[in-house]
Order: C-alpha cells, then structure tokens, then sequence
C-alpha cells in the first residue's frame, strides 16, 4: 500500500474501534457516528462464515447484532468491519447507504472501494480490488 492511500489517523481510529467491538458482548462497538464491527470470534461465528460464499450473511448473527445496533443508532453514518464484520458491513452499508471501509473481507471482487487486505491473508486473499497492505499489527 502506499503511503497516503489512507489516512493514518483514521486507521488508528479504526483499529481501537475494532478492538473495542472485538471486547464487546455483542462483537458491536459505536463511536460517534460510526458503528465497528468485528469479526470471527466463536464456533457459532465460524459456522456462520460458511453462509458468506453461499450469499446467505444475512443470516448470520453478527449482520443480526448490527442491524439491532443500526436500529437503535440513527447518528451512524459510516461502518467499519472486519473478516466476518467486513462481509456484513459491505452489505448493511449498501443497503443503508453508509460510508464503508472493510479490513479481510472475505468477498470476491475486482472492484475497488475503501476495503483493505493484508498481503498474505487467506480470507480476503479473492477481493481483488481491495489495496493491499503487509499487514504490521492487528489491522
């Protein structure tokens, strides 16, 4: 990735807000007007990803937990997730037209958009239009 492809400050922002969803019950954490949404974090999680190739996130608890959040949360106007949280972020943002940013996604896709990938990530490894970054750190 290089330098200036996204803003550092918003990328730490993003990432004490993934950690906080990640920390939290429900996988969900909203600052402000943005809601974080994390990703795979227990068996019933896993099972859940099976249902992201098969077009069928929307069946799964985390787009569940989000959607609750969403509704209780008028002020949110951006979503950022991450793995599992990137695969439902992309689809409740379209659907409420939010501003987006995705970390590992686990989406195939040659078009470009605010999504990231780690250079040797397995999950994210067919968004092909994600910028690619060496990932140092969580995100």
């Amino acid at each position: 990735m290089k330098a200036g492809e996204i803003d550092p400050s918003e990328s730490i922002i993003d990432s004490v807000g993934l950690d906080e969803a990640y920390a939290s019950e429900n996988k969900i954490y909203i600052e402000g007007d943005t809601m974080f949404v994390a990703g795979t974090a227990s068996f019933g999680d896993a099972v859940d990803d099976v249902s992201i190739p098969l077009g069928r996130t929307n069946r799964t608890k985390r787009y569940e937990q989000a959607s609750m959040a969403l509704a209780k949360s008028p002020q949110v106007t951006r979503i950022v997730g991450h793995s599992l949280g990137g695969a439902v972020t992309l689809q409740i943002a379209q659907q409420h037209n939010l501003v987006r940013r995705t970390y590992g996604a686990p989406v195939m896709s040659f078009r470009g958009g605010d999504r990231y990938r780690g250079k040797f990530d397995p999950v994210s490894m067919f968004d092909y239009g994600a910028k690619t970054k060496l990932v140092i750190g969580n995100w």
